[in-house]
């Protein structure tokens, strides 16, 4: 009971922002009273990923306070923000796993990010298309994420399909394409795995084959369908009026996602240290990159008066340009810790009722790494990663128990043998 009142105070305090060291969530700075209190260093050693993912949001944190101190000169007020982040990152890593234990605490959660959004609406929804994206999306996957496991610890494998797919066409039809792609992807490796179909390399070539015919067949009927106003909204609609080929998804990909190659060119500008935490756009270089690719034109009026960030959108790249190279490399080895964890329970774990969540994190993930903003890794990251932390060490710890328990079974029993 205990448990399930520090999930919910730590769920719906993330609507309420305090002004320290920048803003942060009230559900932050209970994270950190409670670290003291659940902390145990014992952990590190019962527990392996959990020291290398911490170690490895460590090594960031040294090679951040590296380049904003002997590197760019940055100032108090931006490094201390930046600084902040990070470590409040690795206290929410510490202590969502410590709460986020085992599948009724974990449904328990998503029922209440489903409530949260449900009466909390982000400053950011103000269309229809961010309506449905920011505002809907939200409710529905934490909705999908209770059914799926609903319907998969009954044994109900084609409503669990169903509704993945169902949920996934419903966002591409709605302009929410990673999410939708995200699912559709998570429903197909579910249903693989639950089939204990056979992998081998052929297997693998041919079925990329076929999905990539089916993909783009499918593709050419979603840009016709937005095209012509049947699907979609006006957001996908822009971008694919402003590209030479509509039918070419990585035109769209390209100018959907500008944030990516400005903050290439920002690396490439700093490859080794970085421009430092809550790195300005002070000659607004990278903006212009980023409205080139959005097919806009500069607007000196509009951005006079704005401090612009590097753009980015991406965990890996931001960290990159934040402090550098270094800071690559340990956000790289925190996905590929998780995602060592995610790919065993995938491979392994489907008896497990929260198989489908798993594997619907683990792809998002992916996504999430490359194309989300570098501000995710302390707003969602942690809860994500201490979902996967404590599934793989319930799957595994159960599996040594269980084995353990079968060589003692196995024993002669010395009276029946005479010993």
């Amino acid at each position: 009971m205990w448990n399930r009142i520090k999930i919910a105070l730590y769920t719906l305090l993330s609507t309420v922002n305090v002004s320290l060291i920048g803003q942060m969530r009230l559900s932050e700075v209970l994270v950190v009273l409670a670290t003291p209190f659940m902390f145990d260093k014992e952990d590190f050693s019962v527990y392996p990923y959990l020291k290398k993912i911490i170690m490895a949001l460590i090594l960031l944190l040294g090679f951040q306070v590296f380049t904003d101190l002997f590197i760019v000169h940055n100032s108090p007020a931006n490094y201390f923000r930046g600084w902040a982040s990070i470590i409040i990152c690795i206290l929410s890593f510490i202590v969502l796993f410590k709460v986020l234990r085992g599948y009724n605490d974990i449904m328990f959660y998503f029922f209440l990010i489903m409530l949260k959004n449900v009466f909390y609406t982000d400053d950011i929804v103000d269309s229809d298309m961010t309506y449905f994206k920011f505002k809907m999306v939200p409710i529905l996957s934490s909705m999908v994420y209770l059914l799926a496991a609903y319907f998969y610890k009954r044994n109900n494998l084609n409503a669990v399909l169903a509704v993945l797919f169902g949920y996934s066409l419903t966002c591409l039809a709605f302009d929410s394409r990673s999410t939708g792609v995200v699912f559709f992807l998570s429903a197909i490796i579910i249903y693989f795995f639950n089939r204990k179909v056979e992998i081998t390399r052929a297997k693998v070539i041919l079925f990329s084959l076929v999905a990539l015919v089916i993909f783009q067949i499918a593709y050419v009927f979603y840009v016709d369908g937005v095209l012509n106003g049947q699907i979609g909204g006006d957001h996908a609609r822009t971008q694919m009026q402003r590209v030479a080929n509509p039918y070419n998804p990585l035109q769209l990909l390209m100018t959907g996602r500008g944030e990516t190659f400005a903050a290439v060119t920002a690396i490439n500008d700093e490859p080794y240290f970085g421009h430092g935490s809550w790195a300005t756009d002070k000659t607004l270089k990278y903006y212009q990159i980023l409205l080139m690719f959005h097919d806009e034109e500069f607007n000196a009026n509009k951005v006079a008066d704005s401090d612009y960030l590097i753009p980015s959108h991406s965990i890996l790249l931001g960290a990159w340009i934040n402090c550098g190279i270094g800071g690559f490399v340990a956000v790289l080895l925190i996905l590929i810790y998780l995602l060592k964890m995610g790919f065993f329970l995938i491979r392994n774990a489907q008896n497990a009722a929260i198989y489908p969540v798993i594997v619907i994190l683990t792809i998002g993930l992916v996504w999430a790494f490359a194309f989300s903003p570098f501000q995710q890794l302390r707003f969602s990251i942690p809860a994500t990663g201490a979902i996967l932390l404590s599934s793989y060490y319930d799957f595994v710890y159960d599996e040594e128990e269980d084995y353990d328990e079968m060589e003692l079974t196995e024993l002669p029993d010395p009276l029946k043998h005479g010993y």
